[in-house]
């Protein structure tokens, strides 16, 4: 009878232990919409205009608005992707160098496959535009990379 006692006791205290434990998967957010760091705040939306008509079962128009956050960058590339359908390699659809005087990237109307199901945006920048040895000579900066993911379906 003790034993089914301290079974019994042992099942219920381990459960709760464990039923509290929660394994959440990282799912990218739906388009349209935005995420940000503490560097970046990418949003992908409805196309500013409607000059490029979106093709029903071929492809999706969205805008693209990408701005720093933080200090002065220098160097900011963003580069947009999608997945190819069946394999692991993503194609590029833009790559932009932002301007060191402007803080932001926009791109009013970016087609995406309808086969696409993640859009990847890597954004790569330096914050200094060098840095100085003990000699005094120049070195190209630090490079510094995030990667936004966004789910299509």
């Amino acid at each position: 009878m003790k034993k089914a006692h301290i079974l019994i006791l042992s099942s219920i205290f381990f459960s709760l232990i464990f039923a509290s434990v929660n394994a959440n998967a990282y799912k990218p957010e739906k388009l349209p919409t935005s995420q940000s760091s503490n560097h970046w705040k990418v949003k992908i939306d409805k196309p500013d205009v409607k000059d490029l008509k979106e093709n029903e079962g071929k492809f999706t128009v969205y805008s693209i608005d990408v701005r720093n956050l933080g200090s002065q960058v220098y160097d900011a590339i963003v580069e947009v992707y999608r997945d190819e359908p069946n394999t692991s390699t993503k194609q590029e659809l833009i790559t932009f160098k932002i301007p060191e005087a402007q803080n932001f990237f926009h791109h009013q109307n970016q087609p995406i496959s309808v086969d696409s199901k993640v859009v990847e945006i890597v954004v790569t920048w330096k914050e200094e535009p060098y840095r100085v040895m003990k000699d005094g000579r120049k070195s190209p900066a630090r490079k510094f990379k995030q990667t936004f993911l966004f789910s299509q379906k």
